[in-house]
């Protein structure tokens, strides 16, 4: 009897994390959407400015269509290796990302303790 009970709960428990799997791709994919609509409508200009030449410092323009652009590829990332069955573990440690860290940024590459020592 209880092999049937863990049966059921491993069920359960492959079901809510293949749920919460699916709300964390079609949020990608709304944040994708996003992305590309932003990244599209500042390189539609008709000039974007190109980078810092020994003459002055990038321009903000550049800058922000870099940034649109890396987020596009950020996401585009996240959603390839969630096709693959390696989303949500850390590319440093292999720890599984918290959830609720996903959700906050479903293109999150590192845990939080990694994330936090990647950027100091």
């Amino acid at each position: 009897m209880g092999d049937i009970r863990s049966a059921s709960r491993l069920l359960e428990e492959y079901r809510r994390h293949t749920a919460q799997l699916e709300e964390l791709r079609a949020l990608l994919h709304e944040r994708l959407a996003v992305a590309r609509a932003e990244r599209d409508s500042l390189t539609g200009c008709d000039r974007v400015p190109g980078p810092a030449t020994a003459d002055g410092p990038v321009p903000l323009a550049w800058r922000r269509v870099e940034r649109a652009r890396k987020a596009v590829a950020e996401i585009e990332a996240a959603i390839e290796r969630l096709d693959f069955g390696l989303y949500g573990t850390c590319r440093r440690c292999g720890a599984f990302i918290a959830l609720d860290r996903l959700r906050r940024a479903p293109h999150a590459r590192y845990c939080a303790v990694c994330g936090h020592t990647a950027r100091h």
